[in-house]
């Protein structure tokens, strides 16, 4: 929307800076900094905020170049989609005021919009050994905790966790107390000074106890929505299939002493959509009278971040190599986990994996994410007995089941999709053809 600027040389138009609406639920927004100052000159396509949303913190880029004249929400300030934040326009001019409420009347008309809802999509790896496609579990949230993760942003969180902070000790200038960067700044200044530690040591004496009713920060909030409408409309049935791994492994070895370093996760990724190429309905969506056969074999690939979930998705898996899929999901990972991945990173799935493996998780079943119509659950691969030439011997299995939407296919579908999988895993080679 744009506005009228009044100066020496009459009118021009102004562009004015909304709350964008990042995802079909979202209804309101963070603004986590000002990446510009008023009175700065700004480019179209500069980043000029950052905003928080229930998935993730995301870059807001302008749309308009000249100077940026007024900023209308302050760090830390929750606002509906819709909301002028602030104004671009050309240096010196005056920005006529809108009618009162305007702005409010326009950000409660976005509000009111029907929305439509899409699942919480659900798992940096560092460059010179890459780790699986799921960072450490999520712990449980104490009741001190769970106030932290409302009054910071994930990039706040990840900073904070990278200097070893506990955020409950940082004392926070936004709204209602809201941590802002500075905030955590000039937390670390007073600590390197040695400053601030008797109300360190004050804070940590009067931590409430842990117990009682602790609320949902956004993102968990996303999460239990969808997952409860996935289990309340979705008939989930199960199929699990053993799978030897051992090729798999020694091929990875192999690859990574040539240069070219890849994750057991890059490898399921790249038997998946071998396997989903040939068995579409597994890749599809159930459309109420119909059902919806996807052209594009879209994984997402499960990211457990201390806050939650998320599940950025490797787009057109058919038509890349295994090397550009280990690169693509390295680049999403690191996305993820850094806090600035973006809606488009996790719209747009067709089917997904969850790899708890690297903890020991022998087996599970995952929930679908609507809406998709399944998703492969992985576990650890591990060491089994088994008779080879009359002899005993240890053999790498791994155990990967199969949660499908049966209004989409049946047993037999699902066992042959897993056969399929199986038989790519097992002949990793057919993955480099």
């Amino acid at each position: 929307m744009s506005l009228w600027l009044c100066g020496k040389k009459g009118f021009k138009m102004a562009t004015e800076i909304t709350m964008p609406k990042l995802s079909d639920t979202m209804t309101e927004g963070r603004l986590v900094s000002w990446k510009k100052s008023v009175g700065e000159r700004v480019e179209r396509g500069d980043i000029i905020a950052e905003v928080e949303t229930d998935k993730a913190n995301m870059e807001l880029e302008a749309f308009a170049s000249g100077v940026l004249l007024e900023t209308r929400v302050k760090a830390g300030d929750l606002v509906p989609v819709g909301t002028v934040i602030g104004i671009i326009g050309e240096a010196g001019e005056a920005v006529a005021v809108p009618p009162a409420g305007a702005a409010v009347r326009e950000a409660e008309a976005a509000k009111e919009k029907p929305i439509k809802e899409i699942p919480a999509e659900k798992e940096k790896l560092p460059p010179e050994e890459p780790k699986e496609a799921v960072s450490p579990p999520v712990q449980p949230v104490e009741a001190a905790e769970a106030v932290e993760i409302e009054k910071a942003s994930p990039l706040v969180r990840r900073l904070a966790r990278e200097q070893g902070i506990d955020l409950k000790l940082v004392k926070g200038s936004g709204p209602e107390g809201r941590i802002l960067q500075e905030d955590l700044e000039r937390f670390i200044k007073e600590r390197e000074s040695g400053t601030g530690t008797r109300e360190q040591e004050k804070a940590k004496v009067q931590q409430p106890p842990v117990g009682g009713t602790q609320p949902l920060s956004r993102m968990r909030a996303a999460i239990a929505r969808t997952v409860s409408e996935a289990w309340r409309t979705i008939p989930h049935f199960a199929v699990t299939d053993a799978i030897e791994m051992g090729e798999a492994e020694r091929m990875r070895r192999e690859l990574k002493e040539a240069g070219t370093p890849l994750t057991i996760n890059d490898l399921i990724v790249k038997a998946a959509a071998m396997a989903l190429a040939k068995f579409p309905l597994v890749n599809a969506s159930f459309a109420g009278d119909g059902i919806l056969l996807h052209g594009e074999v879209n994984i997402g690939i499960a990211v457990g971040l201390e806050e939650g979930l998320l599940v950025p998705v490797i787009k057109g898996c058919q038509n890349l190599s295994l090397r550009e899929t280990a690169e693509k999901s390295r680049a999403l990972i690191a996305l993820a986990q850094s806090g600035r991945i973006s809606e488009t990173d996790i719209a747009g799935g067709t089917f997904s994996i969850s790899n708890l493996g690297m903890f020991g998780v022998e087996e599970f079943m995952a929930v679908i994410l609507p809406p998709q119509g399944a998703i492969l659950a992985v576990g650890a691969i591990i060491d089994q007995p088994a008779v080879k030439d009359g002899r005993i011997v240890p053999i790498r299995m791994m155990k990967a089941t199969l949660s499908a939407d049966h209004r989409l296919l049946d047993g037999l579908y699902a066992a042959r999709f897993m056969a399929e999988l199986k038989r790519v895993l097992e002949n990793p080679v057919v993955m480099l053809v």
